[in-house]
């Protein structure tokens, strides 16, 4: 087998047994190969442009690159193959039908068929003892599949391998073009795949930490469920919420913010490990689900990540948060939805148990949630159809005759329980987001009752959640002008446990109403943690001892020693000092020889109606005139 060099490209394969035909061939093609081509294209090549709808080739280039013979059908065959390997087929195989002693052509043009099922098999015989159909029945590809009888005619040859060579070169261009778009068919079908993919996964992953979200909780735990119930074990969904982290926003910024979520997200990650699995549901509230027996000790890691501060910048930050926990029930198979439900009443009741703890569900917490937001229902309805008042006690010189304020006590006459303590549904307004209303109505309230008594200063308790409000100051100081109330004239009283959760913005909008005028009281002094620090910085105008202090001083002998100590530290910094729950005559004298400034208590007035101590003030002033 002869093999010239290749270009790879129009390639026409000729096997015959007989040199003399192998001559005649190349004779015949001499000026179709692209060494010996016409500076124009040929008659052929118009041919075959009028029958392909090719453009003639022209410029030099023939219509052939390359001819290769050979003359047995088994080196036709492998030099198919070997054509392909190489990624230059041949578009035209001459293949004469007898070539003894190997194969013939009709077996050859089979296995090249199976080889090359796009070539263009040119059948050359000279005998009658082969049918076409009988060729076409073996080879198969008819419409790929031509005959030329001996003696062949030369003009018939030329037009044939010019005619075939130019249509397997069109067929070949249109193939690549076709896989060039099935290629991109593919890539934009993959790439969909991916965004389908992506989009999948976004959907169920939450943006800003890359946890699971609702929707990939839901899912996970199908699966984790499944996989509990074949091995017979139970689940457990522990619910996270952080403490106070509205006043992270508020102080530091939301960037600061997402920042402390995205720790909080990577805490919680490495202390559940592969134990369970961690969704984020919005905010600051996440969930984690895991397998009951697991539960304790996955507990302990988390709880005891929370003990580090996050630290970023110049910003050392705590991490607390409170958990409500719940169990599958053995025997009984509780969804998600129902699971996060109990975990939710749970951290309800941990949060009411002081923040930082962790609570696990029983049925009890069921009843106890359930009047918790009964009670707010009712509560909100009472703030909107004036359902609550306001009630006085007033405030006494320390000779006890004088009255030198009132201080506004919140009263709620329920419908069904009667009169209920602020201590109860205070905490419950806290707790279900009502502090905001609350705090305005009683401030309109005591606002609107205070220009009764213009002479004398009306004490009112304000909440550390309505300063959480970036503008509860401004709308304190809009509401006094257009109530025509004299700041001077309103103390605000803010208890000492509420000092424990200074920030800037809560600092900064004291200091606002006190430049405004408004006065300052730290009330409960000594039932907290509040410093020397915190007197200064705050610029406080009164500091009220509490009454535990003042029970005491009937009971323990060196009590009136502690309340001495309280009152020289507010004389040293200038401050007014009461003295509450003044209850018996005992009691007076001590506060009176220790210093105090004012009195409060029972043994002077119960609180009372905006009616009564308008009577009180009245006679009081009835008093100093015939005195006078």
């Amino acid at each position: 087998m002869t093999v010239s060099p290749t270009h790879g490209k129009r390639r026409i394969l000729i096997c015959d047994d007989e040199a003399g035909i192998l001559d005649a061939y190349r004779r015949i093609f001499a000026d179709l190969v692209a060494s010996a081509g016409d500076e124009e294209a040929s008659d052929y090549d118009a041919l075959s442009a009028d029958l392909f709808g090719d453009e003639p080739v022209a410029g030099g280039i023939g219509v052939i690159d390359e001819i290769v013979t050979c003359r047995q059908g088994e080196e036709a065959v492998e030099a198919v193959r070997a054509a392909k390997a190489a990624g230059q087929p041949f578009g035209v195989v001459f293949l004469d039908v007898r070539m003894p002693p190997g194969i013939d052509g009709v077996e050859a043009a089979r296995q090249i068929r199976a080889i090359e099922p796009v070539i263009n098999i040119v059948i050359v015989t000279g005998y009658s003892d082969h049918r076409p159909a009988e060729i076409a029945g073996v080879v198969g590809t008819l419409d790929r599949l031509f005959y030329l009888v001996k003696p062949f005619d030369a003009d018939e040859v030329r037009q044939m391998a010019t005619t075939l060579v130019n249509r397997w070169t069109s067929d070949s261009r249109i193939a690549s073009e076709l896989a060039a778009q099935v290629e991109a068919l593919e890539a934009l079908n993959q790439a969909l795949r991916a965004s389908e993919a992506s989009a999948h996964r976004a959907a169920r992953r939450d943006s800003l930490t890359k946890l699971l979200n609702r929707t990939g909780l839901q899912e996970q735990f199908d699966l984790a469920r499944d996989r509990a119930r074949a091995s017979g074990a139970r689940l457990a969904l522990l619910y996270l919420d952080l403490d106070r982290f509205k006043r992270v926003n508020d102080t530091y910024g939301h960037g600061v913010g997402d920042l402390l979520i995205c720790e909080v997200a990577r805490r919680l990650s490495a202390a559940v490990l592969d134990e369970g699995f961690v969704a984020r549901l919005g905010g600051d509230e996440f969930a984690i689900v895991c397998e009951t027996a697991r539960l304790e000790p996955l507990l302990a890691r988390v709880l005891a990540m929370a003990e580090a501060p996050f630290v970023t910048g110049a910003h050392h930050l705590p991490v607390p948060f409170s958990i409500g926990y719940s169990r599958e029930s053995d025997g009984a198979e509780t969804d998600l939805p129902e699971l996060m439900r109990q975990a939710d009443v749970a951290l309800y009741v941990a949060k009411d148990a002081g923040r930082g703890v962790a609570r696990a569900f029983d049925p009890d917490l069921d009843r106890i949630f359930l009047h918790d937001q009964m009670m707010a229902r009712d509560l909100k309805a009472a703030i909107e159809t004036e359902g609550l008042c306001l009630f006085y006690q007033p405030l006494m010189c320390i000779d006890g005759k004088t009255v030198t304020g009132v201080e506004a006590l919140l009263r709620w006459q329920h419908d069904g329980y009667g009169p209920i303590s602020p201590d109860i549904f205070v905490p419950i307004a806290e707790k279900n987001g009502l502090m905001g209303e609350l705090g305005d109505w009683v401030l309109r309230t005591a606002f609107a009752d205070a220009r009764a008594w213009p002479d004398v200063t009306t004490s009112i308790n304000l909440s550390v959640l309505q300063f959480a409000r970036p503008d509860f100051a401004a709308t304190v100081l809009t509401l006094a002008r257009d109530m025509g109330v004299m700041p001077d004239k309103i103390e605000f009283e803010i208890t000492e446990t509420a000092m424990t959760n200074d920030t800037a913005s809560f600092l900064a909008q004291v200091e606002v109403l006190r430049l405004a005028g408004f006065r300052f009281a730290l009330d409960d002094f000594g039932s907290g943690y509040a410093s020397i620090g915190y007197l200064s910085r705050l610029n406080f105008h009164k500091l009220k001892i509490d009454r535990s202090f003042v029970s005491a001083l009937t009971t323990k002998p060196d009590a009136d020693r502690m309340i001495r100590s309280i009152v020289n530290l507010g004389l040293a910094m200038g401050l007014t000092i009461t003295a509450e729950g003044v209850e018996d005559v005992v009691q007076h004298d001590i506060l009176k020889a220790v210093g105090c400034d004012q009195l409060q208590g029972f043994l002077f007035h119960r609180p009372c109606s905006r009616g009564e101590v308008e009577k009180i003030l009245n006679l009081a002033g009835a008093g100093r005139q015939h005195a006078a």
